[in-house]
Protein backbone atom coordinates (compact mmCIF):
# COMPACT_ATOMS: atom_id res chain seq x y z
CA UNK A 1 0.00 0.00 0.00
CA UNK A 2 0.99 3.50 -0.65
CA UNK A 3 4.17 3.39 -2.65
CA UNK A 4 7.35 5.53 -2.99
CA UNK A 5 7.05 9.26 -1.98
CA UNK A 6 7.28 11.55 -4.79
CA UNK A 7 9.57 14.02 -4.58
CA UNK A 8 9.04 17.97 -4.38
CA UNK A 9 8.97 20.20 -6.67
CA UNK A 10 12.59 22.19 -5.43
CA UNK A 11 14.15 18.07 -5.22
CA UNK A 12 12.82 17.80 -9.32
CA UNK A 13 14.75 21.28 -9.95
CA UNK A 14 18.27 20.06 -9.08
CA UNK A 15 17.66 16.33 -10.18
CA UNK A 16 16.99 18.20 -13.72
CA UNK A 17 20.17 20.70 -13.09
CA UNK A 18 22.32 18.11 -12.23
CA UNK A 19 21.51 15.89 -15.35
CA UNK A 20 21.71 19.09 -17.79
CA UNK A 21 25.27 20.30 -15.89
CA UNK A 22 26.38 16.51 -16.67
CA UNK A 23 25.62 16.38 -20.22
CA UNK A 24 28.64 18.58 -21.26
CA UNK A 25 30.25 17.32 -24.79
CA UNK A 26 33.49 17.35 -22.97
CA UNK A 27 32.86 14.43 -21.24
CA UNK A 28 32.09 10.99 -22.74
CA UNK A 29 34.53 8.38 -23.80
CA UNK A 30 37.56 8.35 -22.11
CA UNK A 31 40.10 8.62 -24.94
CA UNK A 32 37.74 10.09 -27.44
CA UNK A 33 38.24 7.63 -30.13
CA UNK A 34 35.40 7.35 -32.21
CA UNK A 35 35.49 4.84 -34.71
CA UNK A 36 35.01 5.06 -38.15
CA UNK A 37 32.53 2.83 -40.54
CA UNK A 38 32.69 1.93 -44.04
CA UNK A 39 29.46 1.88 -45.93
CA UNK A 40 28.67 -2.07 -45.44
CA UNK A 41 29.77 -0.91 -41.58
CA UNK A 42 32.85 -2.93 -41.59
CA UNK A 43 35.90 -0.85 -39.55
CA UNK A 44 38.34 1.44 -41.68
CA UNK A 45 41.81 0.50 -41.68
CA UNK A 46 42.75 3.69 -39.91
CA UNK A 47 40.69 2.41 -37.02
CA UNK A 48 41.73 -0.73 -37.08
CA UNK A 49 45.20 0.38 -36.63
CA UNK A 50 44.24 2.95 -33.96
CA UNK A 51 42.67 0.01 -32.06
CA UNK A 52 45.46 -1.76 -31.81
CA UNK A 53 47.71 0.68 -31.25
CA UNK A 54 45.23 1.54 -28.02
CA UNK A 55 44.77 -2.54 -26.84
CA UNK A 56 48.45 -3.04 -27.35
CA UNK A 57 48.95 -1.29 -23.80
CA UNK A 58 46.00 -3.58 -22.27
CA UNK A 59 46.75 -6.99 -20.29
CA UNK A 60 43.94 -8.63 -22.08
CA UNK A 61 41.40 -8.25 -24.49
CA UNK A 62 37.56 -9.30 -24.48
CA UNK A 63 34.97 -8.48 -26.57
CA UNK A 64 33.31 -6.66 -23.98
CA UNK A 65 36.30 -4.21 -23.21
CA UNK A 66 36.54 -3.56 -26.62
CA UNK A 67 32.76 -2.88 -27.15
CA UNK A 68 32.57 -0.82 -23.98
CA UNK A 69 35.62 1.09 -24.84
CA UNK A 70 35.11 2.71 -28.20
CA UNK A 71 31.38 2.00 -28.44
CA UNK A 72 31.34 -1.02 -31.22
CA UNK A 73 29.19 -3.60 -30.81
CA UNK A 74 29.57 -6.98 -29.32
CA UNK A 75 29.65 -9.09 -33.00
CA UNK A 76 31.90 -5.88 -34.53
CA UNK A 77 34.13 -6.56 -31.36
CA UNK A 78 34.84 -10.19 -31.77
CA UNK A 79 35.00 -9.48 -35.42
CA UNK A 80 37.42 -7.10 -35.05
CA UNK A 81 39.52 -9.31 -32.53
CA UNK A 82 39.19 -12.53 -34.97
CA UNK A 83 40.56 -10.29 -37.47
CA UNK A 84 43.48 -9.25 -35.26
CA UNK A 85 44.11 -12.82 -34.29
CA UNK A 86 44.53 -13.50 -38.18
CA UNK A 87 46.68 -10.97 -38.58
CA UNK A 88 49.29 -12.07 -35.86
CA UNK A 89 48.76 -8.60 -33.67
CA UNK A 90 47.26 -10.79 -30.70
CA UNK A 91 46.73 -14.39 -29.47
CA UNK A 92 43.83 -15.76 -28.39
CA UNK A 93 44.63 -17.29 -25.14
CA UNK A 94 41.40 -18.84 -23.19
CA UNK A 95 38.04 -19.60 -24.92
CA UNK A 96 34.92 -20.99 -24.36
CA UNK A 97 31.45 -21.07 -25.69
CA UNK A 98 30.75 -17.40 -24.79
CA UNK A 99 33.84 -15.43 -24.82
CA UNK A 100 37.66 -15.38 -26.05
CA UNK A 101 39.77 -14.00 -24.13
CA UNK A 102 43.08 -12.80 -25.94
CA UNK A 103 46.42 -10.66 -24.92
CA UNK A 104 48.88 -8.49 -27.21
CA UNK A 105 51.29 -9.99 -29.11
Amino acid sequence: MGGKKRPTVSQLEKKVRKELEGKSPDKGEKGGFKPKLTSEGALTQASMKEILREISKWPYITPFLLSSRFGLKISAAKQVLSSLEEQGAIKLVDFNRRVRIYVPS
